[in-house]
């Protein structure tokens, strides 16, 4: 019996091998979807697909053995994106051109290796790319943007060439210029005597939506050198008559009069530094200047004390710098003849 029940093992073994092999030799169709970009393996060429998003979807039906099916799902699973890699012998344009879908997949490495002879069809049938030579453009202004900053400066180099793919030459050769964002530069790096020296990364507007994988290269370097001097955004001019007046506390002022020197002017002119712009707008009736009188002087009646006048002006505006207005003055009591008349 044991014998009978081996060899019959045997035979239900050999049986189900030889199924299983005869099933996964068996040959079907399979469809898969695939995501493809197109590069180039020459750095002096350039290949993209042409339409956006720069890649396509390809559905790729194959007809092989249910294994080798198998191992193409493990293939397509494994990779979110394939590589199309040109090569140094493709014929290169400006101007999109058509290439078969079949032949891309050809250009896909793990494709290639997998072999291309189980394609059996592939929709699209073909897609536009771009395969084009890179060059180089000289002679691109660089400018810079200060904003609202007054600057006396220079960037070096003043000029710059681009290495890029020739459709996108044309664009920057109607309108040849590298911009300078540097503004917010200055204002962080500017020293206190508003001189400068910062380091600046250029952009080209013409570029704007340029491909990210076109490779544009700016030469000698992706960035400028400015050097220079921040004008003033200020003005000093000046300002008057201001009236000034005392600033008093009411029981010195009901016991004492003030009496000041011969020569006190109470209606100077100052000079002010604000905003260029406004500072011809500033009306003088805007400033206000006082002299304090404490009630300490009272304790010394009839002694000179010398006192700065205070002016306080409107937000942004200030007196100059060096600048100094000060009265001479004494308290007398009441009842008592004064020494000498104000003006």
């Amino acid at each position: 019996m044991w014998e009978k029940f081996k060899s019959g093992a045997v035979v239900v073994f050999i049986t189900l091998m030889i199924w299983v092999a005869a099933d996964q030799n068996v040959r079907e169709d399979m469809s898969f979807k695939l995501q493809v970009r197109l590069t180039s393996g020459d750095p002096d060429l350039f290949a993209m697909i042409a339409e956006l998003p720069h890649q396509t979807t390809l559905s790729v039906t194959l007809n092989a053995r249910r294994r080798r099916l198998r191992e193409f799902d493990e293939l397509v699973n494994s990779r979110p994106v394939f590589e199309a890699v040109i090569g140094r012998n493709e014929s290169t344009s400006s101007q999109p051109r058509l290439m078969s879908t079949r032949e891309l997949l050809s250009k896909i490495p793990e494709i290639d290796q997998f072999g291309t002879g189980y394609i059996s069809s592939v929709e699209p049938t073909d897609v536009k790319v771009i395969i084009d030579t890179y060059e180089t453009v000289g002679d691109v202004r660089v400018e810079p943007i200060y904003g609202d900053l007054k600057v006396t400066a220079s960037p070096s180099p003043a000029r710059v060439a681009v290495r890029l793919p020739g459709f996108l030459a044309e664009r920057l050769r109607q309108n040849p210029v590298a911009v300078a964002e540097a503004e917010p530069r200055i204002r962080a790096a500017s020293r206190p005597d508003g001189s400068f020296n910062v380091l600046v990364p250029l952009t080209i507007p013409a570029l704007k939506n340029a491909p990210p994988s076109a490779g544009i290269k700016l030469l000698p370097a992706p960035e400028v050198t400015i050097a220079g001097q921040i004008e003033s955004l200020t003005a000093t001019k000046r300002k008057g008559p201001i009236q000034i007046t005392w600033s008093i506390p009411d029981h010195v002022q009901r016991e004492y009069r003030i009496v000041v020197a011969p020569d006190s002017n109470f209606r100077p002119d100052i000079d002010v530094t604000g905003p260029r712009d406004l500072l011809d707008q500033l009306d003088p009736r805007e400033i206000r200047a006082f002299v304090d009188v404490y009630a300490a002087d009272a304790e010394k009646p009839g002694t000179p004390i010398r006192r700065q006048v205070q002016f306080v002006l409107p937000a942004g505006f200030s007196l100059a710098p060096g600048q100094s207005y000060e009265l001479i003055f004494q308290l007398e009591p009441l009842g008592d003849e004064p020494a000498e008349e104000p003006d």
